[in-house]
C-alpha cells in the first residue's frame, strides 16, 4: 500500500471540506494541479534563497494542491484521460523546481557534496517516475518502491521543518530513489519473463 493510500484516510475528512470549498469557487481540476506546479516553483525560489523551513511550509501547500486535484475531479465529475496526463506531466516540472532549488541553495553555499547529492537525488526521481510509466506500456502496475512521488516529497517537508536533520534526509532520498528505481527494472524484466508479451 502506498503511503497516498495510507495517509489519505486520516485527512479524508479535511479534504473533502477543501474540495467543497473549491469546488463552489469554480475552481476545475486543471486549474488546481497548475497552481500546485506554480507552488512548486515559488518552493524552489525560496528554497535557492535558503529559506528552507519556509520552503517546507509552501512544500506542504503545493503537495496539498497535488493531493486535491484528483479528489476534485471525481467529485466534480471532470476526470478525463487528459487531466491524469496533465497532473503527471507537472509532478515531473514540480520535481525539478523544487530539488533545483536545494541544489542551488547547497552550490551557493558551497556545500558541494550536498550539491551533488541534490544532483542524484534529481536524477533518481525522473528515473523512478519514468521505469514506471514506460513499464505500465508492457505490464499491468509498476507501483512497487517505496520511494514513490508522494513519500519523497513528505520527507522533504519534515527534513525542510526539522532543518537539522535535512542533510540526513537528503542521502535517505538519494539512495532511495535509486534502489526504488532499481526494484521497478527488476519487478518489470520479472513480469515480462513470466508473461511474454510475444
Amino acid at each position: 500500500m502506498s503511503l497516498r493510500e495510507t495517509l489519505y484516510p486520516k485527512v479524508e475528512p479535511i479534504a473533502n471540506a477543501i474540495v467543497s470549498f473549491l469546488k463552489t469557487q469554480g475552481i476545475t481540476p486543471n486549474q488546481l494541479t497548475l497552481a500546485g506546479a506554480a507552488l512548486s516553483l515559488l518552493t524552489g525560489v525560496i528554497y535557492a534563497k535558503g529559506y528552507l523551513f519556509l520552503g517546507g511550509i509552501f512544500l506542504f501547500v503545493a503537495g496539498a494542491a497535488d493531493l486535491l486535484d484528483g479528489l476534485l475531479a471525481r467529485t466534480t465529475g471532470k476526470m478525463s484521460s487528459f487531466g491524469a496526463y496533465l497532473d503527471s506531466v507537472m509532478d515531473r516540472y514540480a520535481d525539478f523546481f523544487v530539488f533545483a532549488g536545494l541544489a542551488t541553495h547547497y552550490i551557493v553555499e558551497g556545500k558541494i557534496l550536498l550539491f551533488l547529492v541534490m544532483l542524484g537525488i534529481i536524477l533518481g526521481s525522473f528515473v523512478v517516475s519514468y521505469s514506471k510509466a514506460r513499464a505500465e506500456n508492457f505490464i499491468k502496475d509498476c507501483g512497487v518502491g517505496r520511494f514513490g512521488r508522494a513519500e519523497r516529497v513528505l520527507l522533504l517537508i519534515a527534513g525542510s521543518l526539522i532543518t537539522p536533520l535535512l542533510p540526513f534526509v537528503l542521502w535517505v532520498l538519494l539512495v532511495g530513489t535509486h534502489v526504488t528505481a532499481v526494484q521497478r527494472i527488476l519487478h518489470t524484466r520479472k513480469s515480462l519473463e513470466q508473461n511474454p508479451q510475444g
